[in-house]
């Protein structure tokens, strides 16, 4: 229990400033995040996901954002306590993973300088990805096939837990599935190997059956509302028809593939000095030819899964910076009596505090947005626009996000989009042309009360958008500073209204 207690803090005091779903921050303007928080209370109003909204994300994710919307108050986001909780069991599993090389009742404390690694990354953003909520599945995942490796063969529960674990993993992104692909192609190989041919049959057989039984529980609510085409075409058709990039051939696709993740995963100049050290503890650590390859090989197969498609942000990243949790592994098996003697230090006490106050520091120093920490509300377009659209907002108002990702105007004027297309999907027009044209439809055939729109300023084009001219009048202009872009936001209300 002290163990928990010491992670769970660790998580809260690292999350508080890495997060901006944290207290600290006065909104998370990032757009993926308001589009999930978006679907989530509109499903709470009745509305069908992927039927009445779209986006295409999984289904569990956006479970995962009506969860922390109905545990929020008024000072403190429920997201946030979730991510808190997200992370402990993350740091949990990392600790029983450290168990299994060496049995060492300290080793939780080092875990703190992990989490301040993977939160202050650049691959973490603002908070609340699908990758930062799929960590703690992938993490016992990975103890799962490590335990495989070291211990025994999993026994046919296990390998029905690790079913629903995937299956789960798959309705909030599917892409991120490709541990466990790695991992039962091993397991199925290597007792074929031993020529315990039923049990490798029957091994794959009881983990797709608990995957497909899961998945099947999770497609009831889409039978039930008459949907599954719906959730076809949102989750997988545009995923990858629309998010996957072109390759003439297997091999120039393989390469590309190699050279996008690469980049998006060294973009943090950490993971690449940490990398060499990596691969030390990887040959350190697993000592059987066979043992290197299983866990080569799942980390090849993880790869794959996220960057095959031949796309990558930022946030792509963060499943592939766990398996660094392999180098804090081999710090404690290599020197866990330096830990020792730390911990039995007549200053012990005094030494924590000290080091607490570092991973808060460290945490603070190097978040990615500690710039927005404690500023107000106001200083963001998005509450001016509201508070102008608040003057003469009632129960009817309608709005819609034009052009641009959900910038978080439906969560703050707490307005249920009435538009399927609520937002414009990060999809050019020629993979998804129905997002494009249905909103202009929205602006020509005057289906809202309030147009806003957000664009770059190497987008910032409006003479073209049918309609808005003669259907809306400009009302305010700002510019607002979003990542590395200036915003340009313009806000129109329907004429006679």
């Amino acid at each position: 229990m002290k163990k928990i207690i010491f992670l769970f803090l660790t998580s809260f005091l690292v999350l508080l400033f890495t997060t901006k779903f944290s207290f600290l921050y006065p909104f998370n303007d990032w757009q993926d995040a308001n589009s999930f928080l978006t679907v989530a209370r509109s499903i709470l109003e009745g509305n069908v996901l992927y039927k009445d909204i779209i986006e295409q994300k999984g289904p569990i994710l956006y479970l995962i954002y009506i969860i922390g919307y109905l545990t929020s108050t008024k000072y403190i986001s429920g997201i946030f306590i979730l991510e808190v909780i997200s992370l402990t069991i993350f740091l949990t599993y990392v600790d029983k993973i450290i168990h299994l090389f060496k049995d060492y009742k300290y080793s939780y404390l080092i875990l703190p300088i992990f989490a301040i690694i993977i939160t202050t990354s650049n691959a973490f953003v603002h908070g609340g990805s699908a990758e930062e909520f799929s960590l703690p599945f992938l993490a016992v995942g990975l103890y799962y096939f490590i335990y495989n490796l070291k211990v025994k063969n999993l026994d046919y529960k296990q390998l029905i837990i690790n079913g629903i674990i995937c299956a789960v993993v798959s309705m909030i992104k599917f892409n991120l599935i490709g541990l466990w692909f790695g991992f039962m192609a091993f397991i199925f190989f290597d007792l074929i190997i031993k020529k315990k041919y039923k049990k490798a049959f029957l091994s794959c057989f009881l983990f797709l059956s608990a995957m497909i039984i899961t998945i099947f529980i999770i497609l009831i609510y889409f039978i039930y509302n008459n949907a599954i085409s719906d959730f076809i075409y949102s989750y997988f058709t545009i995923n990858v028809g629309s998010y996957t990039g072109s390759s003439s051939n297997i091999i120039t696709r393989l390469i590309e593939c190699i050279k996008i993740g690469g980049q998006n995963i060294f973009y943090s100049k950490i993971y690449l000095i940490l990398l060499p050290f990596l691969i030390y503890a990887i040959y350190k650590l697993f000592t059987t030819k066979k043992e290197k390859i299983a866990i080569i090989s799942i980390i090849i197969t993880t790869f794959l899964g996220i960057y095959i498609g031949l796309r990558a942000f930022k946030y792509y990243a963060i499943p592939m910076t766990m398996f660094y949790l392999i180098l804090f592994v081999f710090i404690i098996y290599k020197y866990h009596k330096l830990l020792d003697r730390l911990i039995t230090n007549k200053y012990r006490y005094i030494l924590l505090a000290i080091y607490i106050v570092i991973i808060a520091l460290s945490s603070y120093m190097f978040a990615n947005y500690k710039d927005y920490i404690l500023t107000k509300k106001q200083d963001y377009e998005q509450y001016k626009i509201a508070d102008i659209i608040k003057k003469d907002q009632d129960e009817n108002t309608t709005i819609l996000n034009y052009g641009a990702l959900d910038y978080g105007f439906y969560n703050i004027l707490n307005i249920i989009p009435n538009c399927k297309y609520f937002h414009r999907m990060n999809i050019d027009y020629e993979r998804l042309p129905d997002n494009y044209e249905m909103q202009n439809s929205y602006i020509k055939n005057k289906l809202v009360d309030y147009v806003i729109i957000g664009f770059k300023e190497d987008e910032d084009d409006i003479s073209n958008i049918e309609g808005l001219d003669t259907n809306y009048n400009l009302i305010y202009e700002g510019y607002q500073k979003y990542e590395k872009y200036n915003i340009h936001f313009y806000l129109f209300k329907l004429k006679n209204l």
